[in-house]
């Protein structure tokens, strides 16, 4: 139920163009359920994406999209974001402190 929740969250339109300057991507909304905002997970089993490299943190979301990585919530999210998106997404948590 919550990531339909969450889903249903990412299909309202962004805000305007000032708050994208200061806001973490958006997709982020979607992430930090299970790797926080601050990209350290909240489950030992939850790996954490602080400082991570940007490259290999999209390419594991490519895999997840592309079916060569398997998880479900993981392949739902993948899928639902462009690969702008996923740029994205990598580049908000490889920017983060570990």
């Amino acid at each position: 139920m919550r990531l339909l929740a969450t889903a249903g969250a990412l299909l309202l339109p962004a805000a305007g163009p000032a708050a994208a300057e200061s806001a973490p991507p958006r997709f982020v909304m979607a992430c930090a359920p299970c790797h926080g905002f601050d990209g350290k997970g909240h489950d030992p089993s939850i790996p954490n994406l602080a400082g991570q490299s940007a490259i290999y943190l999209y390419n594991q979301m490519a895999a997840f999209r592309a079916g060569a990585r398997r998880h479900s919530p993981m392949d739902f999210f993948a899928g639902q974001m462009t690969a702008q998106e996923m740029q994205e997404i990598a580049a908000y948590y490889a920017g983060l402190a570990r």
